[in-house]
């Protein structure tokens, strides 16, 4: 029976699969693409580690080699093999002096390669070998992986430059870095360089990122693991400088920084399916109608009620498995594009990730199957309900479609229910989750009642509406038609109506919170980025903090008698309650010079800027508050070089770069915490009648390894960063308010097939088929009125949870509320233009059905 109407409804048939699939396929390509950017991350995690038991890693700056001797004295006769690695991060020299725009980031890895073959697993180790004598003119010679190779047309013996810690290498390619088809696949970006080499390049003699230590394989290796962690942990005491993780730390760490970020886009992700699961409901139900004499035929044959549904659920299982199948193929199309956008955020917000390309994933594509299936069962149970209910020997008629809808969510009295219960929700604090992360959980329940109780209000302003048409139909048999049609309202018209809100709410709240995010964006950069001149090195991108300035070249940028005026900033990751946070040691004097901050909450007196009283005094930004549950003049422990250090929040201020908080202390006082004087981040002001575009084009010039904008060029970058972040928002609208209009098409084209009747009659007494089509139009048109006018009002609603509730709670920043009312009146009109040509054509095709007759 399925079977047969999907046949002989190839086209209905079709697009309900493809609605389906699409709300399938944004779940799946956001999930996959998200995942990409983190398993980027532990991808690179598991080859750096893979044949080790424990990594040791420094508690603050780089690890002394004098604690590989130490650990061998330590560990006397235990088998362990201790691997030295330096871990830095590189780019490509810019092609063009004048270009601004990020360049390729690579991840290099200085290893002893000698000691390196002692581990090879190769089934070609001559390639991670390198010829000596070869080489004797080319030592500073590296590995690339074949993709990478493979992308540029590379091969040994080409050239290859790089940046690294401000300065220009020109390298030469040694070999390729070996694969292996039980290992995990080498990525483009990952590049290998011989440790000693690595070190004098860039002045990191006698420093080390971390080493792992190896045990050997055998039956005794689970004793001798545990042995070797009691070891590690006793040194830890007594050396000190040092912490231990294994590779499953290293990942989920990875994962946990991410998994709110992550979690939020999957949940916008699925609102934007919620939209389609309107449409899913309308097409089973107008299924239903289509089939009901059928139903009633097979009901006086005999067949149960339980039957039909069983029957019916079927067919919504078919639909979820056939829609789940495709919506995953789109979304993995999909996931190639987003990745890029997904990628960016992640490089800007939490740690460096060169992914380029989402895999396709069986966790996830059985996740979207499960969503799938069981999004097509739950609004399939409804019809399959009302199918069931059908009566022997029922056949179509006008009147089962007129009867007024009375179901409790149609009743006005749920909408405001829904309503309430949103407003209440939205005040609630965030859920405490996996690792003190907090999820805004209640703030997404409160959107979905809000649309809901939308959608109920959208459905009573239709009948209101059709009541005021209805006025005028005294002028026109157009406008008769159509307002008779629209009270009392059937349930399929509340479903279109509900789904069109659905649609342009989403879209119309999402707008609103760009153009927010946009405004509060341009008055900070306005306020903040006051300065000429901004300096990093260039493989210094969002945040990643292991280069900082080399010292020649910053102090000859500080003796320029061009510079009027400099702040210096140095930044390291540290790590709070078990998070991880950035500290940065700032000249206080430029920052009271020039003002150049957004005060959320600004210092109470002047101590701060007194050098001789802030030596324990902070400033911290908001997402630092939101993160570690703190107020202004709290007290908190860091973790320095000195030991802990309690020190005291002075102030407050405004900070959109970077949700992991940052904290600012005086730059000498850094620098004896942390036995750090170097610098990050370079921001002069130029003296007068010094142009700041001749001045870069200059240090770009001079410095090939720094990245050097003018305030235009980095107002302008960050702007680049913004929209692209947004990009995956902009998607989601566009793909809502489709999915809201083919359901009002779907809609009215069930309504006609119920209307057989009618449209027999209107037709015998003279009605064109241009009239029973413009009068079909006028409904649709005033079905997307009211879900464009309701939804716009009921997205100011979602636009303040997403700002005030959610933004806040995920991210801690403080938007600036700002409505785009051109953009909302242009969403307004194409939505009713599109959804009255929809209702147009439908009608146009339907309008000539017969009535089938049965006895």
């Amino acid at each position: 029976m399925t079977l047969r109407h999907w046949l002989q409804s190839p086209k209905q048939t079709i697009l309900q699969i493809f609605i389906l699939s699409l709300g399938i396929a944004v779940f799946f390509s956001i999930r996959l693409a998200n995942k990409a950017a983190v398993s980027s991350f532990e991808h690179f995690s598991t080859l750096l580690n893979q044949e080790s038991d424990y990594q040791i890693k420094p508690t603050s700056s780089k690890l002394p080699v004098t604690l590989l001797r130490e650990l061998k004295n330590v560990f006397g006769s235990m088998p362990v093999e201790l691997i030295p690695i330096l871990e830095l991060s590189a780019t490509s020299p810019s092609k063009d002096p004048n270009s601004t725009a990020p360049r390729p980031l690579f991840q290099l890895i200085g290893c002893d390669l000698i000691a390196l073959q002692n581990l090879q697993y190769s089934d070609e180790p001559e390639d991670f070998s390198m010829n000596q004598e070869e080489n004797k003119e080319t030592l500073q010679s590296l590995f690339i992986s074949h993709s990478l190779a493979s992308e540029n047309k590379l091969k040994v013996g080409d050239p290859f430059p790089l940046v690294i810690a401000n300065e220009l290498f020109d390298f030469h390619i040694a070999g390729f870095i070996p694969e292996s088809k039980s290992r995990p696949k080498i990525s483009s970006r990952l590049i290998v360089i011989d440790l000693p080499l690595l070190q004098d390049l860039t002045h990191h003699q006698g420093q080390l990122s971390q080493i792992n230590c190896s045990l050997p394989e055998g039956t005794s290796r689970d004793l001798e693991k545990k042995r070797l962690l009691e070891t590690l942990q006793k040194s830890q005491s007594q050396l000190g400088g040092f912490e231990i993780f294994t590779s499953k730390d290293q990942r989920a760490k990875a994962a946990l920084m991410t998994r709110a970020f992550r979690m939020n886009l999957t949940i916008l992700s699925l609102i934007a399916l919620l939209a389609g699961l309107y449409l899913i409901l309308q097409a089973l139900d107008g299924a239903v109608v289509r089939r009901r004499g059928e139903i009633a035929v097979l009901r006086s044959l005999g067949v149960t009620k339980e039957i039909i549904q069983i029957h019916w659920l079927t067919e919504a299982l078919l639909l979820g498995l056939t829609g789940g199948l495709l919506g995953s193929l789109l979304g993995w199309g999909i996931a190639q594009f987003a990745i890029r956008s997904i990628g960016s955020i992640v490089n800007a917000l939490y740690f460096t990730t060169t992914v380029n390309t989402a895999t396709l994933d069986w966790s996830e594509f059985f996740l979207a199957m499960i969503l799938a299936v069981s999004s097509a069962l739950l609004t399939g149970w409804w019809p399959a309900h009302q199918a069931a209910e059908t009566p022997p020997a029922q056949i179509l008629s006008h009147e089962f479609d007129k009867s007024p809808s009375k179901g409790l969510f149609q009743s006005i009295l749920m909408g405001l229910l829904l309503l309430l219960l949103s407003g209440l929700l939205s005040l609630a604090p965030a859920v405490t989750l996996f690792n003190n992360r907090r999820l805004p959980l209640c703030g997404y329940i409160a959107t979905l009642l809000l649309i809901l109780g939308g959608g109920i209000f959208c459905g009573f302003f239709t009948e209101k509406l059709g009541l005021v048409i209805a006025y005028f139909g005294k002028f026109s048999v157009i406008i008769r038609l159509a307002a008779s049609h629209l009270k009392p309202l059937s349930k399929r018209h509340y479903l279109a109506a509900s789904g069109i809100l659905c649609g342009v709410t989403m879209a119309a709240g999402m707008l609103i919170l760009i153009q927010s995010f946009e405004k509060t964006m341009q008055r900070w950069i306005s306020t903040v980025f006051q300065a000429d001149l901004y300096i990093s090195s260039a493989d210094y991108q969002g945040s990643s903090l292991e280069h900082h300035l080399s010292p020649q070249i910053w102090k000859s940028i500080v003796q320029d008698p061009r510079i009027a005026d400099i702040q210096l900033i140095t930044s390291r990751s540290i790590t709070l309650n078990h998070l991880p946070t950035i500290m940065n040691g700032i000249d206080i004097g430029f920052l009271k010079r020039h003002h150049n901050i957004l005060w959320k909450e600004a210092p109470k007196n002047d101590d701060f800027f007194n050098p001789e009283k802030n030596s324990h005094l902070v400033l911290v930004n908001e997402s630092f508050l939101e993160r570690f549950q703190h107020r202004c003049g709290d007290h908190i422990i860091i973790l320095t070089a000195c030991g802990d250090q309690e020190m005291t929040i002075a102030g407050v201020f405004c900070d959109y770069g970077n949700e992991q908080g940052s904290l600012f202390i005086d730059r000498t006082h850094f620098a004896n915490y942390f036995k750090e004087d170097g610098a990050t981040v370079l921001i002069a002001m130029v003296q007068p009648g010094v142009d700041p575009e001749q001045l870069r084009l200059q240090f770009s010039s001079q410095f090939p390894g720094l990245t050097t904008l003018t305030n235009r060029n980095l107002r302008e970058e960050i702007l680049r960063v913004f929209h692209q972040t947004f990009s995956i928002t902009y998607a989601l609208e566009l793909i809502g308010i489709i999915v809201a209009i083919i359901g009002l098409g779907m809609t009215l084209s069930n309504i006609l097939i119920d209307r057989a009747k009618e449209l027999t009659t209107l037709r015998a007494l003279g009605c064109t088929q241009h009239t029973i089509a413009t009068a079909m139009a006028l409904e649709g048109g005033l079905l997307a009125l009211s879900g464009a006018l309701i939804g716009i009002l009921t997205s100011l609603g979602m636009g303040s949870i997403l700002i005030y509730v959610i933004n806040k709670q995920s991210f801690g920043w403080t938007l600036q509320f700002s409505i785009p009312y051109f953009s909302l009146a242009i969403l307004a009109i194409a939505v009713v233009i599109s959804g009255t040509l929809v209702s147009y054509l439908v009608a146009r095709q339907n309008s000539l059905l017969k009535v089938e007759i049965h006895d």
